[in-house]
């Protein structure tokens, strides 16, 4: 009997414990280990541009606006409504192109050319979020870091003479640089956070081989997704 007593008194407390902390680990103080944040947009570059030889008239091949999804993690925050961390991101992108010209070492054959980029960048550094109300259900957030870009470029070239051989260019590069973003997000659920925010990148990968430059400046812009854990 004193058994079973025990079991029960044992059982008891085991649940006031673990409802006390569920109500202490909740989303509203960012209580938990860490934050997860997904990332679904474009960037638009600067003048990423690859030129064409060989043509009647200068072409170049745009891929200056480029898709990207990612994800972002955040340290524990430190403070209340103004808060403090460490963040990493990553972001992917791709992007196709095709162009068709007048090539004139062929006498006036047409040449079609198809062009692929792939970006991968891995940033971190330290952010910041601002709470605009007390009940948390609105946040302005900001980072900034160095990053590293790596970028794969392929150019294929097809010629329709029957005799001009097809070429194929591949050049890939590795820069480093810098970045900044920041956001706005709404609560929509206990642990969940919707929005919208925009990123800077500013880096050095030298793409003269193939007619392209050397900085990449871009700006981008993203539907974001916060989660904690």
């Amino acid at each position: 009997m004193r058994i079973t007593r025990l079991a029960i008194a044992g059982l008891a407390a085991g649940l006031i414990s673990t409802s006390a902390r569920a109500q202490y680990h909740t989303y509203d103080v960012w209580n938990e280990n860490f934050t997860v944040q997904a990332l679904l947009g474009a960037v638009q570059f600067d003048n990423l541009k690859f030129k064409v030889s060989d043509s009647t008239t200068p072409e170049e091949i745009d891929l200056s606006l480029i898709p990207q999804l990612g994800g972002a993690w955040g340290t524990l925050p430190k403070g209340d409504r103004l808060q403090y961390g460490l963040e990493c991101s990553f972001l992917l992108g791709f992007m196709a192109d095709k162009v068709n010209y007048i090539y004139l070492g062929g006498g006036g054959a047409r040449a079609s050319i198809s062009t692929s980029m792939w970006m991968f960048d891995l940033a971190g550094g330290v952010y910041a979020n601002l709470f605009l109300d007390k009940s948390k259900k609105v946040r302005l957030y900001g980072g900034a870091g160095p990053l590293m870009v790596y970028a794969d470029y392929q150019n294929d070239t097809a010629y329709d003479d029957g005799t001009t051989p097809a070429d194929n260019t591949n050049e890939t590069a590795f820069g480093v640089g810098v970045y900044a973003r920041t956001g706005i997000e709404f609560r929509i659920y206990e642990q969940g956070m919707l929005g919208m925010g925009a990123r800077g990148s500013w880096s050095s990968v030298d793409f003269s081989d193939v007619g392209g430059s050397s900085d990449l400046v871009g700006l981008a812009v993203f539907v974001s997704f916060t989660a904690g854990f």
